[in-house]
């Protein structure tokens, strides 16, 4: 009763505050633009907090036992709020950063007991992610405060909090809510320039997976182009294009000649400045020697390989997601095929071999019927063989999208994003749309201003791809010989 009264509250008052809006709207009262956009924020965000509260009521409801790897998670934190630190369930895989966390959260309030109780440590996590999305893309689009940007940022902030493999985990216990949240957190912290706490930050990430020192890693070479950049006395323009990379050069050549001395205390200069982030680093090392690899727990499903196949994939993906961002790219990418025509022949023939000889497939997907991947693999791509080159057209159009969306950055930026996401993706074996979270939301925040009309059919998509995931969740349900509970359908 009391989340009926919650929702019927919540509906009235959307309902008179949007009526009050559209009336101030319709008699174009521009004297009071702020007004209207500050109770439209009040209705979506009062709308999100409904939607969390209400899906999290009802995902407990029909799967009130663990879900998939909740079997692994839920108990070891039960175990760190006993104060049992020395019980450790070796299918566990990452470090303990996720128990650590939760445990100081939720232990005080004796809240451990139920499952649900635990998963509704992540469904309000949801609006940390949506503060730290928010303060991260207004801070990137703080010279520009008119009021239809207002409006850009809100859209932004909820179509990436509603990006479909983020919100499914909304509901349940995994390490990558909270994963994304300290992550957006080194994000925020290292444009407001505190670089001791995006640091501390770095590390709490690192602590709750392990590959999140490829963001900190990224932050770090960032706020070294930081250093650089101010030493250079040239248009941002020039930085956008390969002369960033001979700037630097030159810059450090410059410092070479003036003496080993001045060059080695140029460089300690440096080294001063990046002394929190270089810390963290070397104590991650210093683990990886020690545990003898980067993974603890059961290693026999995460071993490291060469899988360039990953970055198609992920290619595909963020079409799927942000389609209106890649389609304003197509003629001109047909254009540069035409005009580079041997160059592209190369790179295309390049992808078809390396689908022919690098497509690797994971036991997990072949096996393990809960995931869209099985049913994508099975059905098409492990099926069909030329299914998988018919994929190169959209693998094309996608990666040259991509570069183009994030082409007004510094060059050295692009650079080191393409190298980490290289770096996060191309080891794994496994292809799981949770590891491309971060990747995605990194490109996204770093994107070039967006039209009005991409931001509403990213939107439109994002609702209707929700819609379905959790429909297919709801009514797809499935049990296994070994396991007594309901089996459903995810990412």
């Amino acid at each position: 009763m009391d989340i009926l009264s919650v929702l019927t509250r919540g509906g009235h008052w959307i309902i008179t505050k949007t009526i009050k809006c559209l009336k101030e709207f319709t008699a174009l009262n521009y004297s009071r633009p702020y007004n209207v956009y500050n109770e439209i924020k009040q209705i979506l965000f009062l709308t999100f907090f409904l939607s969390i509260d209400f899906l999290s009521w009802y995902l407990n409801n029909i799967q009130q036992e663990y879900y998939i790897d909740e079997a692994f998670h839920i108990p070891q934190t039960i175990q760190y709020c006993a104060w049992n630190f020395t019980e450790w369930d070796p299918k566990i895989t990452t470090l303990p950063g996720l128990y650590l966390i939760t445990g100081v959260i939720i232990c005080p309030l004796q809240l451990f007991h139920r499952i649900s109780y635990i998963r509704k440590m992540h469904a309000y996590g949801a609006f940390l992610t949506f503060y730290l999305l928010f303060k991260i893309i207004k801070k990137n689009w703080k010279s520009q405060t008119d009021w239809w940007n207002k409006w850009s940022i809100i859209g932004l902030t909820y179509n990436l909090i509603l990006f479909p493999p983020l919100y499914f985990y909304f509901f349940f216990y995994y390490t990558d809510v909270t994963s994304v949240n300290m992550v957006l957190l080194m994000f925020y912290l290292h444009q407001c320039k505190h670089t001791m706490m995006t640091a501390f930050a770095g590390l709490l990430a690192v602590l709750v997976r392990q590959t999140n020192i490829v963001w900190l890693g990224f932050f770090t070479i960032e706020h070294a182009l930081d250093i650089f950049d101010k030493r250079i006395n040239e248009p941002s323009e020039k930085l956008c294009t390969s002369l960033h990379f001979l700037l630097i050069w030159r810059q450090l050549m410059s410092e070479l000649r003036k003496g080993p001395l001045s060059f080695v205390k140029f460089v300690a200069q440096i080294c001063d400045n990046l002394l929190p982030y270089l810390t963290v680093c070397v104590m991650f090392v210093a683990f990886v020697i020690w545990n003898g690899g980067i993974v603890v727990g059961d290693r026999s499903a995460h071993v490291a390989t060469i899988h360039v196949c990953q970055i198609f994939y992920f290619s595909a993906f963020v079409s799927l997601f942000s389609w209106p961002y890649v389609i304003p790219h197509w003629q001109t990418c047909l254009r540069f095929l035409r005009q580079h025509w041997i160059f592209a022949s190369g790179a295309i023939a390049l992808m078809a071999m390396t689908i022919c000889f690098n497509t690797l497939v994971h036991p997990y997907i072949l096996a393990d019927n809960r995931h869209y991947s099985f049913y994508v693999w099975n059905r098409y791509m492990g099926r069909y063989a030329v299914f998988k080159y018919l994929l190169i057209p959209i693998y094309c159009a996608s990666l040259f999208a991509m570069s183009r969306n994030i082409a007004h950055l510094r060059f050295l930026t692009q650079i080191n994003y393409v190298i980490c996401v290289c770096i996060v993706l191309i080891p794994q074996l496994l292809v799981e749309p949770r590891y491309f979270i971060l990747p995605y939301i990194f490109y996204r925040l770093n994107m070039k201003r967006p039209e009005r009309w991409q931001i509403i059919c990213e939107a439109f998509t994002i609702i209707v791809i929700n819609f379905l995931q959790f429909m297919i969740f709801s009514i797809k349900v499935f049990y296994w010989k070994d396991q007594p509970y309901a089996q459903r359908i995810s990412w």
